[in-house]
């Protein structure tokens, strides 16, 4: 869609904007800086956020996970804006990493909004959403066991990354995709979480 151009890189700069106001940023400046945008801009830049720096804070990557799955929910149920209980509204970011996580997600945004555009839209239609919810919700359930191995949550936000990028764009192809990435993402992280268990019980 021709007025969704640039539409992820203006997310990715109303973040920066936000953390730069202060030393520390809250969780929720962050969220409602997103809720003006909408739940597909969301749903595609949040999962990116722990792929940079900042994602390797031990329990951000679980503290992502919970922040979506509300996020998700609210989606599922119809809700227009987001929402966050007041505690995790309150969690602080320093500004500087958030600012680093997101320049490094600026060239991503660029490409990304220079390749996408809508297609085969009734694969990203309402039913598409609520199935897509639905394997998100899975998704997210997985993360804080897999955080105990190294990188193992990537998959998993990767997918949901793709899945938010398809409703922003209404971008059907890419629904598709994340539909088949759920299935490998999950087979993925179960054989490295059973791996890795096998691995801690060896002698």
């Amino acid at each position: 869609m021709r007025e969704e151009k640039g539409a992820l890189t203006d997310v990715v700069d109303e973040l920066k904007k936000v953390s730069q106001r202060e030393d520390r940023v809250e969780f929720g400046q962050l969220i409602d800086a997103l809720d003006h945008r909408g739940y597909g801009p969301a749903l595609a830049v949040l999962p990116l956020i722990e792929l940079t720096p900042i994602g390797g804070i031990p329990g951000f990557p679980t503290l992502l996970a919970f922040t979506l799955a509300i996020i998700t929910i609210r989606l599922l149920m119809g809700y227009e804006h987001f929402w966050a209980p007041g505690w995790l509204r309150r969690r602080k970011l320093k500004s500087q990493r958030v600012i680093k996580s997101v320049e490094w997600l600026k060239p991503v945004s660029l490409r990304i909004d220079a390749k996408l555009h809508e297609r085969l839209s009734r694969f990203a239609g309402p039913t598409a959403r609520r199935a897509a919810c639905v394997v998100i919700l899975g998704l997210l359930l997985t993360v804080p066991p897999l955080e105990l191995i190294p990188f193992a949550t990537s998959g998993p936000m990767i997918v949901i990354s793709i899945f938010g990028l398809g409703l922003l764009y209404r971008d059907g192809l890419l629904m598709l995709l994340g539909f088949i990435g759920a299935v490998v993402a999950a087979a993925w992280g179960l054989s490295g979480f059973f791996t890795s268990g096998s691995g801690g019980f060896s002698t």
